[in-house]
């Protein structure tokens, strides 16, 4: 019989924090929905983690990570199977999470495919988010493995009601901040407030938030932002017709998009404000982007939280050959279109695309336009649409322990 309370969870780091970010999201989830469960995290590089966590050891190859009233343990990839005894607490792994078609570590494999080894386990890929196609046609679709007593699923993030879905954590203090609000049935990120948001952590980023303008969070791969920054800019001059007093103020995530854009803002003449920000715990970052009013984001993990906050956003995707990544931009941008209106989508549609055209140059006028929409507030509701539809979908955590629970 398959034990279902312990899982191992499998995390070979290719992007720095990425990777790391949704495995450990996705383990709060899990033990947020379900204490009792068992969590082993098999992660590749701890200091990426450690930036994510700062309990985590990186120099420690084996530990006891202490989360809410939940232990789990903490395991280096690259342990070697002579440093200590991995058969007895491996073998106890009926469930295991390959997240992001990660493989398995080599002493891990040669346990699972060894003649001796006869118990059966359940490997469920945890893939990468898209909102194309197939995501919807591989979720929970069979996938072959070498012996028949090791089986294997795909498990589908994505934006549909007919993939897994997205991570949905709520953050520190979120409890009393939707009682102090009367939002005990609503997901609190569709209705969170600077101050609501401040009360939730004590990270010092979100000390100034309630006293700043309009506030942008940017964060993006390693590019020239000379187009983004008059972009923006042209924004703040538009909105300054109406609102003499509106000014910008952009925080500037850590990570190799920072120095970029601030020489291009240097450039420029720094039309409007800028705050560096350093790296934030995992926590604490998804409390501050709920104080912001637009988002600049990259990759899967913000773009989830995001997409979830009903804020008005821009997703950059990570850059492939032949310019793929507007396929996977195209699909997300086409599945938000009904939310919108025929001329806001449009609006949305030109500036993602341009965005992520890497063959040229980002037309600074539609990310202008689409920026001034967001700051008249015409194309706020449409983004909080799409994110309730998103709540609706549920939580990938728990309809992943559902799935848990009915294997056999």
């Amino acid at each position: 019989m398959l034990d279902k309370n312990n899982i191992l969870i499998l995390c070979k780091v290719v992007d720095n924090f990425g990777d790391i970010g949704v495995v450990y999201r996705l383990a709060r989830a899990l033990s947020d929905l379900r204490p009792s469960v068992k969590l082993t995290l098999v992660v590749s590089n701890l200091e990426s983690f450690h930036k994510m966590a700062s309990a985590i050891d990186p120099k420690k190859q084996i530990q006891d990570f202490h989360y809410k009233n939940s232990v789990w343990k903490i395991i280096d990839w690259n342990l070697q199977a002579s440093d200590f005894q991995l058969k007895a607490p491996v073998s106890q792994f009926s469930i295991i999470l390959e997240c992001f078609q990660c493989g398995r570590p080599d002493w891990l494999e040669k346990l699972l495919f060894s003649d001796d080894f006869t118990e059966t386990v359940q490997i469920l890929n945890i893939d990468y988010l898209t909102a194309e196609d197939y995501a919807e046609e591989f979720h929970l679709l069979k996938s072959g493995t070498r012996k028949a007593n090791i089986k294997k699923r795909f498990f589908m993030p994505g934006f549909t009601e007919k993939t897994g879905g997205l991570i949905i954590n709520d953050f520190p203090g979120a409890s009393a901040a939707k009682a102090a609000a009367g939002l005990s049935d609503v997901p609190l990120s569709l209705h969170c407030s600077p101050r609501f948001a401040h009360s939730a952590t004590d990270s010092p980023h979100l000390q100034s938030l309630a006293h700043d303008p309009y506030k942008i969070f940017f964060f993006a791969y390693d590019d020239d932002c000379s187009s983004l920054v008059r972009g923006i800019a042209d924004f703040q001059e538009r909105m300054r017709k109406t609102k003499s007093d509106f000014s910008v103020s952009l925080y500037l995530a850590e990570g190799k998009s920072q120095a970029p854009f601030e020489k291009s803002w240097e450039s420029a003449g720094k039309p409007f404000v800028i705050k560096k920000l350093d790296f934030m715990q995992q926590e604490d970052f998804d409390s501050f982007i709920l104080g912001m009013d637009f988002l600049f984001v990259r990759g899967e993990d913000s773009l989830a939280r995001a997409a979830l906050s009903g804020l008005p956003f821009v997703w950059q995707a990570y850059k492939q050959d032949e310019n793929y990544q507007l396929v996977k931009v195209n699909a997300l941008i086409d599945s938000m279109k009904k939310h919108f209106s025929d001329d806001e989508f449009q609006k949305l549609k030109k500036a993602w695309q341009s965005y992520n055209d890497y063959e040229q140059q980002t037309d600074e006028k539609a990310i202008a336009d689409f920026l001034t929409s967001s700051g008249e507030e015409k194309n706020t509701a449409f983004f909080r649409g799409f994110s309730e539809r998103l709540h609706k979908n549920g939580n990938l955590a728990s309809h992943l322990l559902d799935y848990i629970d009915s294997l056999s």
